[in-house]
């Protein structure tokens, strides 16, 4: 079964990945590398012995690009890990907070 992973590429999405893919899923991965880096990507290819993992760089914001990957792929569940989570920084910028966390669930 194919698992959209949003925020794949942040540290709880990769490993949650990385346990997927572990477990005979197929996961594929939605990021904006807003709080993460593509790195990760040839990080999660070394554990694999050579998997490259399939992505989108996007945020998952974008209906556009969320219609595409759901009309493209058999998504069969979503696991969404694409929020921030800095208590300061969520006190000092509730309206960002609230645009990215609330706006991209329920874009979803």
């Amino acid at each position: 079964m194919k698992i959209l992973v949003t925020g794949g590429a942040g540290y709880i999405g990769s490993h949650t990945a990385l346990a997927l893919h572990e477990a005979g899923y197929q996961p594929l991965i939605i990021d904006n590398f807003s709080n993460s880096s593509p790195e990760v990507f040839d990080r999660l290819n070394e554990l694999t012995g050579g998997v490259d993992f399939p992505f989108v760089e996007a945020d998952v914001r974008d209906q556009e690009v969320l219609g595409k990957i759901f009309q493209e792929h058999s998504i069969g569940a979503v696991i969404h890990f694409a929020g921030l989570k800095a208590v300061g920084e969520s006190v000092s910028h509730p309206l960002r907070y609230y645009a990215n966390n609330l706006e991209s669930t329920l874009t979803l």
